[in-house]
């Protein structure tokens, strides 16, 4: 068979020992993608020749190569089907444990991040051999989505078009691999750019897919129906104004009434005036301000009901942004509403509770943790690990008061600092973060605020010294083409990111069921009867788990056993 001009053997394996590192692609049944398929064969490349693998001998495959590097486009999906069919949860674990296991589509996205500034948004395995090899992968769906047909045959007798479309991709792969780590290694990374812990990352995420979350539709239903009577209301109100939601030119409407009232919003290029959360929010406390709003987030809300259905839900995880964190859609759980009645219609299965375990401000133990290995010292990390609550210390220096008379008022205030200052926020931007907060300031206000937070935190000054356009974290990510705050935000956000990744990881080879990950929380369904003891083990792991990555700070975590999502 003819790649890229040169001509490959395509040969079917019959216990020879094969080369050092291994692409390998598998073929399969076709299955909902949250489900997954059944194993037809798979085939191998070592660089000289493509090998088919019948499926009684997968496990022979494994043995005899069982210290060989394995290359895949997409771990994930092929390290699921080959465990389904073993059925053995933990087959391949070793090779992946001992780094040995590599996903190219992750490599790219790292590659992307390091020399690019962002992740790439189109990564498959036909994208990634255009631009590293200039080959053009056949995509035909009626030669992928049919190998099931062959299911039964010998691997001989399967045509030779499909046979050669399989061996295009697992050649393509080993290729990619190739030109992939030569790219990284000019960046003088040892570790592939955090590569190991992404492909953690990976494996859990998928799990977490897979297995869903519980979803009460009766609940939602009635909660969908309260509130279309709510936004009847809130149509009564603002039609006072002459507005009314829906009609044709109801932005005229709206530009109407905000001349009326004299309100002094930006506008949009069609010269329309904004709608935007973030403009309107000075303007609180104007009746037909505080109805639009109260509009708009009840609107959102519904939106976000009427995309959910069945009685379990698979929200979708992206495995990495620019700062290292995860994303999230179909539907957002990392981005739900606050609102109590929506988070409780995720629920946990009959004779199941669900467990809920968040890190306690994690995102400053990583701050300490960077500060600390870069610095070699570090307040905040020495405050942490004595037990003392950040804000309360911080506080007690902001306001010259003792730590145990600080105010709750006053604590919120040293939280919004502890939140935003490490991130680089100016003193206007800082302002408008402290709304959130519920804190309102003077420019002179925050300023000494800032100041201050550099007197109880001073190792921090060198940390928000310069802009290099550049950033590693501590785990061996680079984040290239960088503005001043996400060079900032990059390194503790990312790190805490990455520990909690592996801590994914190792709840689900440890046996817990993944069902939602935001963030700094993870969310695992056990049975009633034994959460409490789950409870002390899932902390255990997930505290574990962390220190790998912040070794020196106090990494603590609280838990919330609830039948629904409650946090």
């Amino acid at each position: 068979m003819l790649f890229n001009g040169v001509e490959y053997t395509i040969k079917f394996w019959q216990g020879e020992e094969l080369g050092r590192i291994l692409a390998i692609d598998t073929e399969t049944t076709v299955k909902p993608f949250t489900q997954t398929p059944d194993l037809i064969t798979f085939q191998v490349f070592d660089g000289e020749a493509v090998y088919y693998v019948d499926r009684s001998l997968v496990k022979d495959f494994f043995k005899i190569h069982s210290f060989r590097s394995f290359v895949f486009a997409n771990a994930p999906f092929d390290v699921d089907v080959l465990r389904k069919f073993t059925e053995d949860q933990y087959f391949l674990k070793e090779s992946i444990e001992d780094g040995r296991t590599y996903d190219i589509n992750i490599m790219y996205r790292l590659l992307g991040l390091a020399t690019r500034g962002n992740v790439p948004r189109r990564y498959s395995l036909a994208h990634i051999s255009k631009e590293l090899l200039g080959i053009d992968l056949d995509k035909d769906e009626e030669i992928r989505c049919n190998f099931a047909d062959f299911r039964d045959l010998p691997l001989q007798e399967i045509p030779e078009q499909f046979i050669e479309y399989g061996a295009k991709d697992v050649i393509a792969t080993f290729h990619c691999y190739n030109r992939l780590q030569i790219e990284i290694q000019k960046l003088n990374t040892n570790n592939n750019l955090s590569h190991h812990i992404q492909l953690l990352g990976a494996l859990a995420l998928n799990r977490m897919y897979k297995n869903g979350i519980g979803f009460d539709e009766t609940k939602a239903t009635e909660l969908l129906r309260e509130l279309n009577a709510k936004l009847e209301v809130q149509h009564e109100k603002m039609a006072i104004y002459g507005f009314v939601k829906g009609i044709k030119g109801n932005q005229r409407a709206y530009n109407n009434v905000i001349e009326y009232l004299g309100i002094d919003l930006p506008t949009t290029t069609e010269g329309d005036y904004s709608m935007k959360e973030s403009d309107l929010e000075k303007y609180k406390g104007n009746h037909f301000i505080d109805c639009f709003l109260d509009y708009k987030k009840t609107e959102k809300t519904t939106f976000f009901i009427r995309k959910l259905s069945g009685s379990r839900v698979h929200p979708r995880y992206d495995l990495l942004k620019n700062t290292g964190r995860t994303g999230c859609s179909s539907p957002n759980i990392q981005q739900l509403p606050r609102d109590g009645d929506i988070r409780s219609m995720f629920k946990a299965e009959e004779g199941s509770t669900l467990l809920i375990t968040d890190y306690s401000a994690i995102e400053l133990a990583t701050l300490a943790q960077h500060v600390y290995t870069t610095q070699g010292s570090s307040v905040m990390r020495d405050k942490i690990n004595e037990g003392a609550d950040l804000h309360k210390y911080y506080a007690s220096v902001l306001f010259n008061v003792p730590e145990d008379k600080v105010e709750k008022w006053q604590r919120q205030a040293a939280k919004a600092a502890n939140f935003g200052f490490p991130g680089g926020l100016g003193i206007e931007t800082f302002i408008e973060f402290a709304k959130g907060y519920d804190i309102s300031l003077s420019s002179d206000e925050a300023q000494k605020m800032k100041d201050t937070w550099f007197e109880a935190f001073p190792e921090m000054k060198e940390y928000m010294q310069g802009e290099e356009g550049h950033v590693w974290t501590l785990t061996g990510r680079l984040r290239a083409d960088t503005t001043y705050c996400a060079e900032k935000n990059t390194p503790f956000q990312g790190l805490a990111a990455d520990g909690a990744k592996i801590a994914l990881y190792n709840l689900m080879d440890s046996g817990f069921k993944l069902v939602g990950f935001v963030h700094d929380e993870i969310i695992t369904e056990v049975p009633e009867n034994t959460a409490e003891e789950m409870r002390r083990l899932q902390e255990e792991i997930m505290i574990n788990s962390m220190s790998l990555v912040v070794p020196d700070v106090k990494v603590s975590v609280e838990s919330t056993i609830s039948p629904r999502y409650c946090k």
